[in-house]
């Protein structure tokens, strides 16, 4: 028993202390030494980048795509994609054929499944899946939940690519690797919180939703606790591949990137929601979106024994260091009830 709480202890501590370091990272980003990832030949490799149109989903296609990838820009906004895409091939000078344009919504339940489903007819194996779509806020005060009843911010972040996955894993390679966009905020989450929101609408029994930060730190805190569980399943469930295949699932935290996000979340008085009314008002302090991207970029593209060696996977990093996450605190019981609330919420059926 006694060892039992002592296992706890250590890593409540190390889960407190890397949430300081990553907070310190954000404070001290442009004084850090710029990450440099060894390009690699991609030719042949198939990636799949949700919301890749802007930020740090853009970085990442346009890095994939100079390294010969096939990359599929999974965006809400057709005209924004098209925009991304043409912006790619000029930088790049590669051809128009290895770069494609695919509508999704993540905070469409239907349009998740029509995405799976055009999917599913190409036959195409993915090598690389990024789940990068994200808001910080709903886009009006009407649309906090969605038309199929989830929270905006808990539909677009997290149960969109819940069931993303779901519905695409039969068609990832054997050796694909699963990367989401996670944050330093799931330090300030509290994942238990979906069990009495469980599915964050704007009241519950008529009191007060958390704010939209608290929404925004739940769903990244679920992001790490989704690749930890999902590195479990395709541990116990290898593809039929050589012994040397294997998949992996990653998030990675970008930093104070300077990106789009915070530019759509809405205006609020400072007092309603201090976190992003504290990061919006201190944007000289953001990293370049390359800076923040180079990490997913590592992360899909490096032979690292940390990342795909045997056993490997499921852990969050941050500047290509491992952080420890809500899913090194939490109970096995308490993830597996978690991602039960998920299968409920977003419709998944895994094989």
């Amino acid at each position: 028993m006694s060892l039992l709480f002592s296992r706890k202890t250590i890593a409540l501590l190390r889960y407190y202390l890397d949430g300081i370091l990553s907070l310190i990272t954000i404070l001290i980003g442009r004084l850090l030494p710029k990450l440099e990832i060894p390009p690699i030949d991609l030719t042949n490799k198939t990636a799949i980048i949700t919301g890749a149109n802007s930020g740090i989903g853009y970085s990442l296609a346009l890095s994939l795509a100079s390294q010969n990838a096939t990359v599929y820009l999974a965006c809400r906004n057709a005209s924004k994609a098209h925009e991304a895409a043409s912006s790619i091939i000029d930088a790049t000078g590669i051809s128009s054929t290895k770069i494609h344009i695919l509508h999704l919504d993540t905070s469409s339940l239907a349009s998740v499944r029509a995405f799976a489903s055009t999917w599913a007819s190409s036959s195409k194996p993915i090598d690389l899946l990024f789940h990068n779509a994200g808001i910080t806020g709903p886009p009006s005060a009407d649309h906090h939940t969605t038309p199929e009843g989830l929270g905006t911010i808990y539909a677009t972040n997290f149960a969109g690519s819940f069931l993303l996955t779901s519905l695409l894993e039969p068609h990832l390679s054997p050796s694909a690797r699963v990367v989401f966009t996670s944050s330093t905020a799931q330090y300030g989450a509290r994942p238990h919180r979906i069990f009495t929101l469980p599915r964050l609408g704007p009241t519950q029994n008529g009191k007060s939703k958390p704010t939209d930060a608290g929404f925004y730190a739940d769903t990244k805190s679920m992001q790490a606790a989704f690749a930890h569980l999902l590195q479990q399943r395709f541990d116990s469930s290898p593809p039929h591949a050589p012994a040397s295949a294997h998949r992996t699932a990653h998030t990675f935290v970008p930093g104070y990137t300077s990106t789009p996000i915070f530019d759509k979340t809405p205006t609020q008085p400072w007092y309603k929601d201090p976190f992003f009314w504290a990061l919006k008002a201190c944007t000289a302090i953001c990293i370049p979106v390359d800076e923040g991207a180079a990490t997913g970029l590592w992360l899909a593209t490096t032979e690292d024994e940390r990342i795909v060696g045997e056993g490997k996977g499921g852990e969050c990093w941050d500047r290509c260091v491992k952080r420890s996450t809500a899913a090194d605190v939490l109970s096995e019981k308490t993830l597996a009830r978690m991602w039960k609330q998920w299968e409920i919420d977003a419709g998944a059926e895994w094989a």
